[in-house]
C-alpha cells in the first residue's frame, strides 16, 4: 500500500515519535490510527524494558501549584541534551497533573503499587519518543501555602511553606535553592548529630586549659557557627549578610520547605 502521507503527519503530530518509527506502526496496524498507536506504545514499553538498566544521572525537577496542590517531581534521564528537550519538560508536566489527581503524596515510594505502575506506564509510553531511560526519582504533594522557586535550568526548585509576606518567603525559597540547608531550625537536628557535635568540639578544646565557663561559652559558639552552615534559619541571608534569615524574616513564620535537585 502506498504511503498515505496524510496518516503519517497525523501520526507524527499525536505520538512526536520519529517518522520511520510512524511509518513501521501504520504499516504494522494497516493504516489503522489506533493500532498504529498500540503498536508505537508496545515498541516503547518493550525498548524501555531493554534500557531499564542504563543510568539516569540527568534530569529535571518540576515544583508547580495545580489546583489547590503544590506538587513536586524529580524525574531522571540519562543525557542533559534529552532533559533540555521541550517534549520531556511537556512529559514532567503531564506527570505532575496526574500526581496531582492522587491528592496527599509523601515521595514516590509512599504510592500504592498501582499508581506507580500508572506512572511508570507514561514513561513507557513516551519511551519511542524520547529515547532514554527515564525514571521518576520522587514526587510529592502538600496543601500547605507556598512559594515556589525554580532556578533557571530546572536543575534546582525549591517550596518554602510559610504564613505573611510573600517577599520574604521568596528570598527564604531562593536562599534554600542556594544554600541546600538540611533543617529547618535547630530543634529539628536529631539529638544524636548534635550530641556528636558537642563531643566533637569538647574532644577539640580539652587541652585548652580554660576555665570550664569560658569553655562552655566556646563550644557554644562552634556549635553555633557549625549550624550556621546546614540551619536554615541560623543561615547568614545571601540577601543581607549582616542577618541571619531568621531575623530577615519580620513577622513572617517558615513552618516548612522542600529542595529538589539533580
Amino acid at each position: 500500500m502506498a504511503v498515505d502521507m496524510k496518516l503519517l503527519k497525523e501520526l507524527r503530530a499525536l505520538t512526536h515519535a520519529p517518522l520511520n518509527d510512524c511509518k513501521r506502526a501504520l504499516e504494522a496496524s494497516e493504516w489503522d490510527m489506533n493500532g498504529a498507536q498500540d503498536w508505537l506504545r508496545e515498541r516503547g514499553a518493550l525498548k524501555a524494558a531493554k534500557n531499564a538498566d542504563r543510568e539516569t544521572h540527568e534530569g529535571i525537577v518540576m515544583i508547580k501549584q495545580v489546583w489547590d496542590l503544590i506538587v513536586g517531581l524529580k524525574l531522571a534521564c540519562e543525557t542533559d541534551f534529552v532533559a533540555k528537550n521541550d517534549t520531556f519538560k511537556d512529559l514532567a508536566s503531564q506527570i505532575v497533573d496526574l500526581v496531582a489527581g492522587y491528592g496527599a503524596v509523601e515521595s514516590f515510594e509512599s504510592l500504592d503499587q498501582d499508581k506507580k505502575d500508572e506512572l511508570n506506564k507514561v514513561l513507557q509510553d513516551n519511551f519511542v519518543t524520547i529515547g532514554e531511560n527515564m525514571q521518576i526519582a520522587d514526587v510529592f504533594t502538600s496543601s500547605d501555602t507556598g512559594y515556589i522557586y525554580t532556578h533557571p535550568g530546572d536543575k534546582v526548585a525549591a517550596v518554602v511553606y510559610y504564613d505573611g509576606d510573600a517577599e520574604a518567603a521568596k528570598q527564604v525559597a531562593l536562599q534554600i535553592a542556594a544554600m541546600n540547608p538540611s533543617y529547618l531550625s535547630v530543634d529539628d537536628v536529631p539529638a544524636q548529630e548534635t550530641a556528636d557535635m558537642k563531643t566533637e568540639f569538647e574532644e577539640e578544646m580539652k587541652d585548652s586549659g580554660k576555665p570550664a565557663d569560658i569553655l562552655e561559652n566556646i563550644i557554644k559558639g562552634k556549635m553555633n557557627k557549625r549550624y550556621s552552615e546546614f540551619v536554615l534559619l541560623e543561615q547568614v541571608s545571601i540577601f543581607d549578610d549582616s542577618k541571619k534569615v531568621k531575623d530577615a524574616l519580620g513577622d513572617t513564620t517558615v513552618s516548612g520547605y522542600v529542595r529538589y535537585a539533580i
